[in-house]
């Protein structure tokens, strides 16, 4: 190794234009601890080695090839060139304000979606892949390649077809027996995505079956004449898997699903906790088509259209809701629950989350809410209003998703067994 004198380093730095002791700034990048990330976790955009005060423009665009998602926002970088997009406010782009994930949620298609009636402006592998991009006029100074997954990679996913079950079974990493989870759609049926609430839970220490109940194999087409019995075998074959514990079981809706999940804790004593996103106090009609009178039976006879008599639940509830929401009124509803069970002093926990500024589109965070209010029924086509805002329906569910895992853990994960 040659060293120099501190003369001949005098001489080589004023050569090269640079002062005395200086170092050379870095090239303009994004400084992120680390690459891979689930979807609903919050990642720290933080440009470095911008020109100081140079106006950024950072774009992020997903991995869709013919009509990806996209957002862009423009800040001001420091006096050091540095672009915190989790402490700074965009001067102008698609959000407003300090939001860390505010480019995901605002997302927009960069043409209208003209393909089949979907529930989510996203699939899967569209949320795999993101390149996330820095431009100062015009010109890509940065860039870097995201990934985003719905379920941790450990994550054992079986498909599940048997004893006339349509699900999707997911195992978390490890031995032992876990809690466990069913989780259920809305009136559009099928079988809940790997990106809702069944992944997510699934990649923090649960196992989750997420079960489908119409609109999917060998199942009815729409939520008409539903037996409740099903999901008592769910539970039973839930139940008897190795990695479940028996004995901490719950289960989480979304709308019909959360009208459904609080019948089935008050029918199965097993269940020990219900969470219910956009919840009905009482029993509907079935859905989706006008010969659907009845959405549930017991031994072959329809579920009055009456309050459901959430007292009998053995176990704590959670219900969360959007103040503004367009499909039914939730929150008035998860309101009546409220107050049945306090009439009732119901002996376990219970908790309801109403949000300001958001609708029926509450679910798991960071995917884009642009399209609350313009999303077809995929099985009326019918285009669904959820109510709320963008940014409001965004921030309900980053928080509510944040309240829902810690009201979970506390409830069912850390529940006392006497095992």
């Amino acid at each position: 190794m040659v060293r120099l004198g501190r003369r001949t380093a005098l001489v080589v730095a004023f050569a090269i234009g640079m002062p005395a002791g200086a170092t050379r700034n870095p090239a303009p990048h994004f400084n992120l601890p680390r690459h891979s990330y689930l979807i609903d976790e919050a990642i720290p955009f933080v440009l470095e080695g911008a020109d100081p005060r140079a106006a950024v423009t950072i774009e992020a665009r997903n991995a869709e090839r013919e009509n990806p998602l996209i957002s862009s926002a423009t800040f001001v970088a420091d006096a050091d060139g540095r672009v915190d997009a989790t402490k700074m406010s965009p001067s102008k782009g698609d959000y407003a304000g300090v939001d860390g994930m505010g480019l995901f949620w605002s997302a927009r298609r960069e043409r209208q979606w003209t393909g089949p009636p979907r529930a989510a402006d996203e699939t899967p592998d569209e949320l795999a892949q993101w390149t996330v991009s820095a431009r100062v006029d015009g010109r890509v100074i940065a860039n870097t390649i995201v990934n985003r997954s719905p379920v941790d990679p450990a994550v054992r996913v079986t498909r599940l077809r048997e004893r006339g079950l349509v699900g999707t079974f997911y195992e978390p990493p490890g031995g032992g027996r876990h809690p466990a989870m069913i989780v259920l759609t809305g009136s559009g049926g099928g079988v809940p995505p790997p990106a809702g609430p069944a992944g997510g839970l699934a990649s923090r220490g649960y196992a989750v079956l997420a079960l489908a109940y119409f609109n999917a194999e060998r199942l009815p087409r729409t939520l008409s004449d539903i037996p409740l019995e099903y999901f008592g075998t769910a539970l039973e074959w839930l139940a008897a898997q190795p990695s479940v514990d028996a004995d901490r079981i719950g289960v989480l809706g979304i709308s019909r699903g959360a009208e459904l999940s609080l019948l089935l804790g008050v029918l199965y004593p097993h269940l020990h906790l219900v969470v219910a996103y956009a919840p009905s106090n009482v029993v509907w009609r079935g859905c989706c088509d006008r010969f659907s009178m009845v959405a549930w039976t017991v031994q072959g006879r329809a579920v009055a259209t009456a309050e459901i008599p959430v007292e009998k639940i053995h176990g704590a509830v959670l219900l969360i809701s959007g103040k503004d929401d367009g499909v039914w009124r939730s929150t008035g509803m998860a309101d009546a629950i409220v107050d049945r069970l306090n009439r009732n002093r119901f002996a376990f926990p219970f908790r309801h989350l109403a949000y300001d500024h958001a609708g029926h589109a509450l679910a798991r965070p960071y995917t884009t809410t642009m399209n609350i209010n313009s999303l077809r029924h995929p099985l009326t086509g019918n285009v669904m209003h959820m109510g709320g805002t963008p940014e409001g329906t965004a921030h309900a569910r980053e928080d509510s998703w944040r309240e829902m895992l810690a009201f979970v853990d506390a409830n069912l994960a850390r529940r006392e067994t006497h095992q």
